[in-house]
């Protein structure tokens, strides 16, 4: 017998003692029902719970899975940045590197400049004492009468004052790293997570929009439009089929012209960091300079013998790039003023950079120190760094487009994107300092894109070589 109030066996003797008053089963039936419940367990357990169970150790197993390929992925791209940031902090002291050496190079200059007109005055004393001697010996009263003293030329005496900026740098632990040398300066800080996770400071807000707008069609009277460079804020210098560079603004107006001393008309144009306007003349080998507030044209560079200038470009630093040609072959050279600085034609293997062929190259420098070189004979666009190394080559690929990709004109912006023309597709490839695509800009009306500048509002000026015109293009907000 069981007792259903103590749930526990009990004897006969049990029934008519302790637990006499209470409610008592047989152990037969007390053990069906058990049997029953044991049963139902049995079933839970086997339909019910153990699939859930298995489910849920599944998808555990599935997250344990994502969560080691997630984690692997971001090491990996941690590294990747790694090796991104590290490039940036490189390029950043590429560029203090060359505000350095640009600097060197104008105070020795300058320095120089003075020497020698302090040689050229302590000649010239020296010989006035001579001359002066003679004076006091001579017979002659009439030689001594007409005597006239240099001394307060010679005591106006030359100051020189050397004056260069200092390289200063911040560092507060943990917080933030700042460098300046003159005008060129970078910052890298570090925030709280809990206030941003990714913080990105750059000298400009401005993002690619969604959809570019032409906000100007200007008509020229230069058809072809061949070359084109930005001047300020709304104008550009152009230039034709003839002699003559025009400066026209954004209505279309002809404010100057300038009449070159070319054989046919220039190859290129550019302005200087002083506002010089600049042309080359393959003709004659030379480069060409037009001073400001002068009509005299002066040669600033010529370049070596049986290699002929074709496109230019004034960097930031004062040096002009200059690509050139000999035959099918091509090379770009560095000048700063009429000092050759460094020959960009063979890379750290002795091999050639750029492809023979009959097209030229089209040439920009970035904020980074690295040159961008449309090579059309090879299809591409390369940059080369400081240092004369291929940092990368784009070929295109990534906008797939129905005809070859045909790089010519190349301009860099204030994000150091490159942005370069597609003539055969008519449009532009825009990609970051590292050779990322990031957009291709596609416009109404953008056909046979020959010139390519930017004014000092960020703006694209795309000058059609066919109908002259020259549409200005709002890219960046």
């Amino acid at each position: 017998v069981h007792c259903q109030d103590c749930q526990t066996p009990i004897c006969i003797k049990c029934c008519i003692g302790a637990h006499k008053h209470h409610d008592a089963s047989e152990i037969v039936e007390v053990v069906e029902l058990k049997q029953q419940e044991i049963r139902k367990d049995i079933e839970e357990i086997e339909t019910k719970l153990i699939p859930e169970y298995k489910k849920i150790n599944t998808y555990l197993q599935g997250r344990l899975t994502k969560v080691t390929e997630e984690l692997t992925n971001t090491e990996q791209e941690k590294e990747r940045l790694r090796t991104t940031w590290h490039q940036e902090v490189d390029d950043i002291f590429d560029q203090v590197g060359i505000a350095i050496q640009a600097m060197k190079k104008s105070c020795l200059e300058n320095v120089t400049a003075y020497q020698t007109k302090i040689k050229n005055l302590i000649e010239e004393m020296t010989q006035a004492i001579q001359e002066n001697k003679q004076f006091l010996k001579t017979t002659k009263p009439l030689d001594v009468f007409n005597y006239k003293s240099n001394l307060n030329e010679y005591r106006n005496i030359i100051k020189v004052s050397v004056k260069y900026p200092s390289l200063k740098a911040n560092i507060v632990e943990g917080k933030e790293l700042s460098i300046e040398m003159g005008e060129t300066k970078a910052l890298l800080a570090h925030t709280s997570l809990s206030n941003s996770a990714v913080d990105v400071l750059c000298t400009s807000q401005k993002y690619l929009l969604t959809m570019a707008r032409v906000i100007a069609d200007i008509p020229t009277e230069h058809k072809p439009l061949r070359r084109m460079v930005c001047v300020g804020e709304n104008e550009a210098w152009i230039i034709g089929s003839n002699k003559t560079i025009s400066r026209v603004d954004i209505h279309g107006c002809v404010k100057e012209t300038v009449v070159t001393n070319c054989r046919l008309w220039p190859d290129d144009i550019s302005v200087t960091n002083q506002g010089e306007l600049i042309y080359s003349d393959c003709n004659k080998r030379t480069v060409n300079i037009i001073r400001t507030g002068q009509c005299k044209i002066e040669i600033l560079i010529t370049t070596p013998w049986d290699w002929i200038p074709s496109r230019m470009h004034c960097t930031r630093s004062g040096d002009t790039l200059v690509s050139m040609f000999n035959g099918q072959k091509k090379k770009i050279i560095r000048y700063h003023g009429k000092k050759k600085m460094q020959v960009i034609e063979k890379d750290e293997h002795e091999k050639p950079i750029f492809e023979d062929g009959n097209f030229v190259l089209y040439l920009s420098e970035n904020n980074n120190g690295n040159v961008c070189a449309s090579d059309m004979n090879a299809g591409v666009l390369v940059a080369i760094d400081m240092e004369g190394r291929v940092r990368f080559r784009y070929d295109g690929t990534p906008v797939r487009k129905r005809d070859q990709f045909s790089p010519r004109n190349i301009v860099t912006d204030s994000l150091s994107q490159i942005i370069v023309t597609d003539y055969n597709n008519s449009c532009l490839h825009i990609l970051d300092q590292n050779g990322q695509f990031l957009k291709c800009l596609e416009c109404h009306g953008l056909n046979k894109i020959n010139a390519l500048s930017l004014d000092k509002d960020g703006r694209l000026w795309a000058g059609l070589f066919e109908s002259g015109k020259i549409k200005v293009i709002q890219y960046l907000n």
